[in-house]
């Protein structure tokens, strides 16, 4: 995930913060989930994940869960997120702004 949805003023943009609350649930969650090994690096505007093979059910499904939420931002918001569905290693969501 890179950048800002730029959807409205800073700390008052709702899809930024649909995106946000998203990525920050899928770093909370992972290292929780049966079978997680990888690396999270969350900061200000940009989230990296880092998955190690072979990815178990569990984590597929928690992964699968959020792009699901990535995947209907990017279309219901399709003018402020980009989504881009990714399987190397896992489905990956981005924001616009990079």
């Amino acid at each position: 995930m890179r950048g800002h949805a730029g959807a409205g003023a800073a700390g008052q943009d709702v899809v930024c913060a649909a995106v946000s609350a998203l990525v920050e649930t899928l770093a909370l969650a992972l290292p929780k989930t049966p079978g997680w090994q990888g690396q999270i690096r969350v900061e200000e505007g940009a989230a990296d994940f880092s998955f190690a093979e072979p990815i178990s059910p569990e984590v597929r499904a928690v992964v699968e869960a959020i792009a699901a939420g990535l995947a209907d931002l990017g279309t219901s918001h399709r003018r402020y997120v980009r989504y881009d569905d990714v399987e190397e290693p896992a489905t990956a969501g981005r924001e616009r702004g990079d």
